[in-house]
C-alpha cells in the first residue's frame, strides 16, 4: 500500500539495522521549510537511466523486494523513475519499450518523467506507452507548439495523510537532439514539439519555475523537481543542468535527477534565494536505489542502497514425523490454510500433497528468494520478468560467429564511454560494417549509437542488439567533402570531453589537433550551423587520397545521423538519399561479421584502440 493513508491504526515500526548497514545515508542540514511534515516519515524511492537493466545490479526484482521492506517501515511510500527506463537492451528493442512499461506497471511506479531515450521508438510509439504507462508521464517543458500547451502534466500531487507533496518533472532540452530530430518536427522538417530550448536556458528555468509556482498554488507543502537534466558529466549541456535550474529557481525542496549518470548521494546547491537544495543520482542499470526520507521533522535525507538485504527469504524445512502440509504452514507461514503455498513450491518433489516423508527437505516459499547471484529479490517480480524473457529468450541466443579480442566501447572498470572519445576497434568494426553491407565509399557510425563491448567468445544475438539497442535503419547519402569535413568537426568540437556524435570511422582517415580551440556554432537546439575559425581535423585522407571538399562521395550510416540530424548533424540535410531503409543497424553488424568476416573476428580488430585511423595531436 503506497501513498495512501491506511485504514487502521498504524504500529510504528523502527527501521530494521539490517536495512541501514547497507546503505550510506547522509543527513542533510535542516532546510528552512514552513511545511508540515506527516504523520509518519514519508519515503520517495527513485531510479534514473535503468536502460532495460532489468536483471543488472539490484535489478527490478530487487527493487520490488526493498520496496516491500519499506513499506513495512512506513504507510507512506512512493516509487519514482528519472528517465531512460524503456530503451538500452533487447528486452526494449523488441518490444519498443513494451515489455519495460508492463515491469513498471508491475512493480507500481507513482511518478514518471520521460527521459531523451523514451522517444527512441518514435513519437507515435511514445504517446501510446505514455498511455499504457499507469502512472503516467509529467513534464514542465515537453511543450506542443502547434498547440502552445504541455503535452503532460507538469507536476503530480501526491497526499501523504494531511500533507501533500508537488513532484515536477523537466525534461532536458538536449532531447531535440539526443533522440532522432525527425520524431519532433513535421512533414516539412518544422519542429512542431519543444523542451524549452534556448541559448541562456532562461525557457527551461521559467518552465520549472512556473510549474513550482503553479503546485505551491495548489496546496503542495513540498516540491521534489524529478530531473532528467544531468550534473557534472562532461556531455551534459552547462545551462540545462540540474544545478542550474536549481540555481535560478526557488521554491524547490529536493531534486532527483538522471541522464548524466552519475552517482551522486547527495550534492547541495544554492537556489535563487541561496538556500540549500538536495540534488541526488542513482548512476544507471539500478547499480543503486534511491532513497530519500522526508522525516516528521521536516528533514530531508537521501541515500543510495546498493545491496538489499535478505529478509523474509525462501527456506527449508527438514519434514518431521506425522508433518502434514498444513502442520507445516501453520508452523512457517502462520496459517494453516497456506498449505497451497508450499505444495507449489514443491511440485517437483511431491507428487500427492496428503503424503510426506520424514526427513523429506521442502522450500518454505519467502516473499524474498536468492537469485542465481545470490542477491536478495522479490519472488513474485522475479517470475514476472522471467516470464517476459522466455517469449524472446531462445532468438537471442542465436550465434553471429566468435572474437578472441574483446571490443571496446567503455572501460568496464571505470565506466569511461572510450568510444566518445577516440577510436576503438569496435568503432572500426561497426563503421567497417556500415561501409561493407551498404556499398558507399565510407561508413560513419556515432558512438552515442553503441553502447556496450564485446568480450573474448562466442557472438550472439543479444551482444548484437546490447551494441545497437536504438533499432535505427542503415542508408547511404550523396555528401561533399565539405559536409563530410564539417561532419568530422563537429563531432570533434568536444574532444577530450564525451561526445555521443563523435565519429567512428571506415575508409577514411583524420587529424584531431587539440591546440586548435573549436569554432563550431550552433543553434539553441544545438544543431550546426558553420565553422567560424579554424578547423580542428586536419589531413583528412578518403581511401588513401586527400579529400576533395567539392568531391561527392557515398556515406553510409543509419539514419538517425544521416537524415534525422541526429547529434545536430544538420550538414547533411538535403542530401540526395541514394540508399534508403536498407536494414536494421543490428543486421548491419551481424551480415558484415557472419558473411564478410565468416563468423571470426581477425587480427585486424584485436587493438581496443583500433587501427590508427584518427590521430590526436
Amino acid at each position: 500500500m503506497k501513498c495512501k493513508e491506511w485504514n487502521f491504526v498504524f504500529r510504528w515500526i523502527a527501521v530494521p539495522l539490517s536495512l541501514i548497514a547497507v546503505i550510506s545515508m547522509t543527513p542533510l542540514p535542516e532546510i528552512s521549510l514552513t511545511a508540515a511534515a506527516a504523520d509518519h516519515d514519508i519515503v520517495i524511492l527513485y531510479t534514473n537511466d535503468v536502460h532495460c537493466g532489468v536483471d543488472d545490479n539490484i535489478g527490478y526484482a530487487g527493487l520490488a523486494q526493498y520496496q516491500k521492506e519499506m513499506e513495512s517501515y512506513s504507510p507512506y511510500v512512493t516509487l519514482v523513475d528519472a528517465g531512460d527506463a524503456i530503451q538500452g537492451a533487447p528486452i526494449g528493442t523488441l518490444s519498443d519499450g513494451e515489455y519495460i512499461t508492463d515491469i513498471m506497471n508491475e512493480l507500481g511506479y507513482d511518478v514518471a518523467i520521460p527521459g531523451n531515450h523514451e522517444f527512441d521508438y518514435g513519437m507515435k510509439q511514445f504517446l501510446k506507452l505514455s498511455r499504457k504507462l499507469d502512472c503516467g508521464y509529467i513534464s514542465c517543458n515537453f511543450t506542443d507548439l502547434r498547440t502552445g500547451t504541455d503535452v503532460f502534466a507538469p507536476y503530480k500531487m501526491i497526499s501523504y495523510g494531511d500533507t501533500d507533496i508537488a513532484f515536477v518533472g523537466a525534461t532536458t532540452p538536449e532531447t531535440s537532439t539526443k533522440s532522432s530530430p525527425v520524431y519532433f518536427q513535421d512533414a516539412a522538417g518544422n519542429y512542431i514539439y519543444s523542451f524549452s530550448e534556448d541559448t541562456t536556458g532562461l525557457g527551461l528555468y521559467t518552465q520549472v519555475q512556473d510549474a513550482v509556482n503553479q503546485a505551491k498554488k495548489a496546496g503542495a507543502e513540498y516540491v521534489i523537481l524529478v530531473g532528467h537534466l544531468g550534473e557534472n558529466e562532461n556531455d551534459v549541456t552547462p545551462i540545462w543542468t540540474a544545478e542550474s535550474v536549481i540555481a535560478h529557481t526557488t521554491g524547490i525542496n529536493a531534486c532527483i535527477d538522471g541522464h548524466s549518470h552519475e552517482v551522486t548521494p547527495e550534492m547541495k546547491v544554492k537556489n535563487a534565494d541561496g538556500k540549500d537544495v538536495i540534488i541526488t543520482q542513482t548512476g544507471t542499470r539500478l547499480a543503486n536505489i534511491g532513497q530519500m526520507i522526508i522525516g516528521t521533522d521536516g528533514t530531508i535525507t537521501t541515500a543510495l542502497v546498493s545491496k538489499v538485504p535478505q529478509m523474509n527469504v525462501t527456506t527449508d524445512y527438514t519434514v518431521q514425523k506425522n508433518d502434514s502440509l498444513a502442520k507445516i504452514a501453520g508452523k512457517e507461514l502462520g496459517s494453516y490454510n497456506r498449505w497451497q503455498e508450499i505444495y507449489t513450491a514443491n511440485k517437483n518433489t511431491i507428487s500427492n500433497p496428503s503424503i510426506l516423508y520424514t526427513g523429506q527437505i521442502l522450500q518454505i516459499p519467502g516473499d524474498c528468494i536468492l537469485n542465481n547471484d545470490g542477491r536478495a529479490v522479490d519472488c513474485g517480480m522475479d517470475q514476472f520478468i522471467k516470464k517476459i524473457q522466455n517469449q524472446y529468450k531462445a532468438s537471442l541466443e542465436v550465434l553471429i560467429g566468435k572474437t578472441d579480442y574483446l571490443l571496446l566501447a567503455k572501460d568496464s572498470q571505470t565506466g569511461s564511454r572510450k568510444i566518445r572519445i577516440g577510436e576503438t576497434n569496435l568503432g572500426d568494426l561497426a563503421a567497417d560494417a556500415y561501409r561493407d553491407q551498404l556499398g558507399a565509399d565510407i561508413g560513419l557510425c556515432n558512438a552515442g549509437a553503441i553502447h556496450s563491448n564485446i568480450s573474448a567468445g562466442n557472438i550472439t544475438c543479444n551482444d548484437v542488439l546490447n551494441i545497437f539497442p536504438f533499432g535505427n535503419t542503415g542508408c547511404v547519402i550523396e555528401a561533399t567533402g565539405q559536409q563530410i569535413k564539417d561532419a568530422l568537426e563537429m563531432a570533434s568540437r568536444s574532444y577530450p570531453n564525451e561526445n555521443g556524435g563523435f565519429l567512428q570511422v571506415s575508409g577514411l582517415t583524420y587529424v584531431i589537433n587539440t591546440s586548435i580551440s573549436s569554432s563550431v556554432q550552433l543553434d539553441q537546439k544545438e544543431n550546426f550551423i558553420a565553422v567560424k575559425g579554424a578547423y580542428r581535423v586536419n589531413d583528412i585522407m578518403i581511401n588513401g587520397q586527400p579529400l576533395d571538399l567539392t568531391k561527392s562521395y557515398t556515406v553510409a550510416s543509419n539514419d538517425y545521423l544521416l537524415k534525422q540530424g541526429g547529434d545536430g548533424m544538420t550538414m547533411f540535410k538535403g542530401c540526395t538519399v541514394a540508399k534508403d531503409n536498407m536494414m536494421l543497424d543490428a543486421d548491419v553488424l551481424s551480415g558484415y561479421i557472419k558473411d564478410t568476416l565468416h563468423g571470426t573476428i581477425p587480427a585486424d580488430y584485436a587493438n581496443p584502440a583500433g587501427q590508427g585511423r584518427i590521430t590526436i595531436r
